[in-house]
């Protein structure tokens, strides 16, 4: 087990960036990015790559050589361990107690549904269609490109995306050729680079899998054409939002003595699981559910999940406790619910074992 350390996690990431533009939000950077910083380079490239954890490139150490190579150190992610909270925090500057952005579908009372923020629709009925963005109007963010512009007229901000975002991308080499000729002149850049099929292939083929082999090899062979590409005044700093675990699916809908208790679905994430529970089973919902599944998920009081910190530090967004439902269960080692009538995931995260809350501060100094 692996606890988030915000003082020395994917937080501190954007914290480093944000101070060297001048903005501060009192959290800690890193000194190996700070002493980079002190260089003043033109570019600064932060490139997250999807589940690209440090037990993931370490399995596949083979392909990965050169990734190995320029990693300075091994940071921990937040917790949920997963890509809505963690790419949120790098991309804010915040934790996901100032965000409320905690998992991959959060239930919204104002709507009655499971809202999943990135795309705008309701988990449990794909069919269902909002008419305005939700995450807008209740969890809205400023992402660093707003704030680095907003105190840096002269430099140039750019995100790049894979095909899902920018058609054009459907390999990382085709990014990385993409990030080379943005930085190709003499104006001040900063770059976010997001790439997500290593997560998409953890998911659909497991952790140990030859798509995942395959799929590592090529981000370890375009990251190191960028490093080789770019001169002494670009900054590189690529990390990872999580890893991935090989798991068991646990068929949550099947414990009717659980979820004829609950006044709405699960929410959150399979590996780290919400339940809004009815007033009347609030006192005896521990008891039912560790009878089933103690062995594999413990659980909490959301109220004293909060008060670990496990979320990170400082003044709760309005709508993060809400978010948190009554109870909340964390997984124990392979187990995750499936939350769907769908064939499960091979691999996922979300929980707080070392191979999904550790990741790579990898770099080209």
């Amino acid at each position: 087990i692996v606890f988030p350390d915000y003082n020395h996690s994917i937080l501190s990431i954007p914290s480093s960036i944000l101070r060297y533009y001048g903005i501060d939000y009192g959290y800690n950077g890193l000194e190996q990015i700070d002493k980079c910083l002190k260089e003043k380079p033109r570019n600064v490239i932060f490139i997250l790559v999807d589940a690209l954890g440090s037990e993931i490139i370490k399995k596949h150490a083979d392909v990965a050589s050169f990734l190995m190579s320029k990693q300075k150190d091994t940071l921990t992610t937040v917790f949920p361990s997963t890509t809505t909270s963690a790419t949120t925090c790098a991309l804010t500057g915040l934790p996901p107690v100032r965000t409320a952005w905690v998992g991959w579908q959060q239930f919204i009372k104002e709507e009655g549904r499971h809202v999943v923020f990135f795309m705008n629709k309701d988990y449990f009925d794909e069919d269902y269609k909002f008419d305005y963005n939700v995450s807008d109007k209740f969890v809205k963010t400023k992402k660093l490109y707003e704030l680095i512009e907003s105190k840096n007229k002269d430099v140039h901000t750019h995100e790049i995306f894979p095909k899902f975002k920018q058609k054009e991308h459907t390999s990382i080499h085709e990014q990385v050729n993409t990030c080379l000729k943005t930085i190709d002149d003499n104006q001040k850049h900063f770059v976010y680079m997001y790439w997500d099929q290593v997560d998409s292939k953890l998911h659909d083929f497991g952790t140990r899998s030859k798509e995942v082999h395959e799929e590592i090899k090529d981000v370890n062979d375009a990251i190191k054409h960028l490093f080789e590409c770019v001169g002494d005044d670009t900054l590189i700093v690529l990390t990872a939002d999580h890893g991935q675990i090989d798991i068991e699916p646990v068929k949550i809908f099947e414990y009717e003595e659980i979820t004829n208790m609950l006044r709405q679905k699960p929410a959150i994430e399979a590996r780290a699981t919400a339940f809004y529970v009815k007033d009347e089973y609030m006192d005896v919902f521990p008891e039912v559910f560790n009878k089933y599944l103690k062995d594999k998920f413990v659980l909490y009081k959301s109220d004293d999940l909060l008060n670990m910190n496990l979320f990170g530090h400082g003044k709760p967004h309005a709508k993060f406790r809400e978010y948190l439902g009554d109870y909340f269960s964390i997984a124990i080692d392979k187990y995750a619910f499936n939350l769907l009538n769908k064939e499960p995931h091979k691999a996922t995260h979300a929980g707080l074992t070392k191979d999904e809350m550790l990741i790579p501060l990898i770099m080209n100094d």
